[in-house]
């Protein structure tokens, strides 16, 4: 139990640190000439598509398989919740895993078509990566429902199970509405899911390695993780 609380806060907090690289990294270090012609465009995808594939691998895919163990292990914790709901509640977490890692390799293979085309036809390549670049956010992006269903969900059913925070419990739906409502054109509320998501993330990681330093059973002790 002591291992699996210990991957499960670790996860959390490696989920955390990789949303706050990628606020620093589009925030400070990408530069899209977004006024340019499509050359341009196209030149800058290309020169970066080594950074950019990796980034794309490291806040998608790898946020996905991470993302699966921390589902498996806030699962453990709702014993005393319906099982019913329970059942719902890990169906859209791993839901949002395979979401969000289609979504990076969508993206990653986005870049290399367009890069392709583009040595023949600058503007079709920029509009073939337009195309798929707004699938891939589509899909795991833009919009932030599944992973904010789920999160409400594993809020609400903590709360049920008298296990993690109260706090940490509310500030959890907070987090979720938030992400529901990025379903609207206003980019505030992505923002925001963003952003209290990372508080989310880290504060849940701590949770568990507290509990797992503690070396003690939820099972048997029916304590919570906080």
């Amino acid at each position: 139990m002591r291992s699996a609380n210990y991957v499960t806060g670790i996860a959390a907090l490696v989920l955390s640190f990789i949303y706050i690289s990628a606020f620093v990294y589009y925030g400070a270090y990408w530069s899209f000439p977004h006024e340019s012609d499509a050359p341009t465009k196209m030149m800058f995808i290309a020169e970066h598509q080594t950074i950019t594939s990796a980034f794309l691998f490291i806040t998608y895919i790898l946020f996905g398989l991470v993302l699966s163990m921390l589902v498996t292990g806030t699962s453990r914790i709702l014993g005393n919740a319906s099982e019913i709901l329970k059942s719902v509640t890990t169906a859209f977490g791993y839901l949002w895993v395979g979401l969000v890692i289609a979504s990076g390799m969508i993206a990653i293979s986005g870049v290399t078509y367009a890069i392709d085309i583009a040595h023949t036809d600058a503007q079709k390549a920029l509009d073939a990566w337009t195309i798929l670049m707004t699938i891939a956010q589509s899909i795991g992006g833009d919009n932030e429902i599944v992973g904010a269903v789920w999160v409400i969900l594993v809020s609400v059913l903590a709360l049920k199970a008298d296990v993690l925070s109260k706090n940490l419990n509310y500030l959890g739906i907070a987090v979720g509405l938030a992400g529901v409502a990025t379903i609207t054109p206003l980019m505030i509320f992505k923002e925001l899911f963003g952003v209290s998501q990372i508080i989310w993330f880290f504060w849940l990681g701590v949770c568990f390695l507290r509990q797992a330093s503690d070396d003690v059973s939820l099972t048997n002790s029916r304590r919570s993780p906080c």
